[in-house]
């Protein structure tokens, strides 16, 4: 559990290590083995145990006293092409049903026996939760006390030779960087093996900044793609500077408050990512970003999509598609009488932002799992001026958002300086229903300073 402190990164570049098929990671000697959970793959006649790793919240409430003691977070990855791989999941107890989620790709998971699960994954480029009804959750009272996740990633194409002096090159095993690793000029590649457990940190700049597990707000067009960062101290990877790429990035372990996700600059892509967060998970912070095909577990703290908290936002034409948020956790451990934070939406403007400038933003395809209890609160700050126009949501399905006169959605500007219109909510649908009118949906729409706000039922251009 020791190694289970600190920013950790584990390695998903992938080497094979038996067929060009289904390719089943080392693991270093050292590495946290889960207790909880053992998994085995299958593909054609090749059978294969899968390391499964975990991440502790009681490793954290030292550090913060909202961290919830006596939970874990077990993960696993592999890759594969091809033929489909069949997953078995040996489990703590027995259980009659279990869930994988995003439910929208289709998998099946049965009990095949005692305290075994199965289900099939057919394609790569996923990443699931599986969930059993001993511990699926009570709104009010806890969330999943032991979290399992599983990543089935395509195979790598690429891996750099260990010799070249521009490359820094972790293989199989622990190491530890103590806190955060300025990366040197010279190097142009930070390169994981499968197997390297990397305890620590790495940022572009030399000026300490431990937030980030990851920081890169220096240079540009970095890319950052197949590793997993566990148990972040506070943020979990930030790149302001532009031209940026994250793609197949997981982030899991996110116990404390300020654990937000990604942030990222002008002209930056997020794809294929995961992102398990305690905070913000993805910050609409800058202009010509793309979001797309990403999962997201939202937990007690912080928003899914975030606008808010700096003191002036300048965004335009962003572009998010093809997301799955499988938990908001926001009314965990509450009890009866959950009250939401400012900062607790699926699209959220929180904090004291004044000065507001921002328009065409498209989010398409988003589905929110689950009892959800607010989608949208995007209020400008009392005093705040500026124009936010022409966003919008498009094949939003939220599964279920309860009737609550304490928690409502929200659109508001502010006062006679700050002005929200011409957003456009198409074919929206909650519970199963499509919504025609802000009140069928629960919004408050401030009429003072909102204007062409719409809702419209489209069906047939789902």
């Amino acid at each position: 559990m020791a190694l289970d402190t600190g920013f950790v990164f584990v390695v998903l570049f992938w080497v094979p290590l038996v067929t060009a098929k289904l390719i089943v990671y080392p693991s270093a000697e050292g590495a946290p083995r889960s207790d909880k959970y053992q998994i085995y793959v299958t593909q054609g006649s090749q059978v294969s145990e899968s390391h499964v790793y975990i991440t502790w919240s009681d490793n954290r409430t030292r550090d913060s006293p909202v961290v919830i003691g006596g939970r874990t977070l077990s993960w696993t990855a592999f890759a594969f092409d091809e033929a489909a791989v069949s997953v078995q999941v040996h489990t703590p107890r027995d259980f009659s049903t279990c869930l994988i989620r995003p439910r929208g790709y289709g998998y099946s998971c049965t009990r095949s026996g005692p305290q075994v699960a199965q289900f099939q994954i057919i394609r790569n480029s996923t990443m699931m939760s599986v969930e059993f009804d001993y511990d699926n959750g009570t709104t009010g009272v806890r969330d999943i006390t032991d979290k399992l996740l599983v990543f089935a990633d395509p195979p790598e194409t690429e891996v750099p030779s260990k010799n070249d002096s521009s490359v820094l090159y972790y293989d199989v095993g622990v190491y530890n960087l103590g806190r955060q690793l300025v990366i040197p000029s010279k190097i142009k590649q930070i390169y994981l093996a499968p197997g390297a457990f990397v305890q620590g940190g790495f940022r572009t700049s030399g000026d300490q900044f431990l937030w980030a597990a990851i920081l890169l707000d220096d240079g540009g067009g970095h890319t950052v793609e197949g590793i997993t960062i566990s148990n972040s101290v506070q943020f979990f990877l930030r790149g302001l500077s532009s031209d940026n790429l994250y793609r197949n990035v997981k982030t899991v372990g996110a116990w404390i408050y300020n654990n937000d996700g990604f942030s990222i600059g002008n002209n930056g892509a997020i794809e294929d990512c995961f992102i398990h967060a305690n905070d913000d998970a993805i910050k609409l912070y800058a202009s010509d970003m793309r979001v797309s095909r990403c999962v997201v577990w939202q937990a007690q703290n912080g928003a899914v999509f975030q606008t808010g908290w700096w003191p002036e936002r300048d965004i335009h034409s962003i572009t998010v598609t093809d997301i799955d948020v499988i938990h908001t956790d926001w009314c965990a451990f509450e009890g009866n009488n959950c009250l939401t934070s400012d900062n607790n939406a699926v699209f959220n403007m929180a904090g004291q932002t004044l000065n507001v400038s921002v328009s065409d933003i498209e989010f398409v395809s988003v589905r929110v799992e689950g009892n959800c209890p607010r989608t949208i609160y995007w209020k400008m700050a009392a005093g705040a001026r500026g124009l936010a126009s022409n966003v919008l949501f498009h094949n939003w399905e939220v599964e279920s958002q309860p009737a609550d006169d304490k928690i409502h959605n929200e659109i508001a500007g502010s006062g006679t300086t700050g002005i929200v219109r011409d957003w456009i909510f198409s074919n929206l649908f909650i519970g199963g229903g499509c919504v025609l009118n802000p009140t069928s949906a629960n919004f408050l729409i401030d009429g003072n300073t909102t204007s062409a706000i719409n809702f419209e039922c489209q069906i047939g251009k789902r």
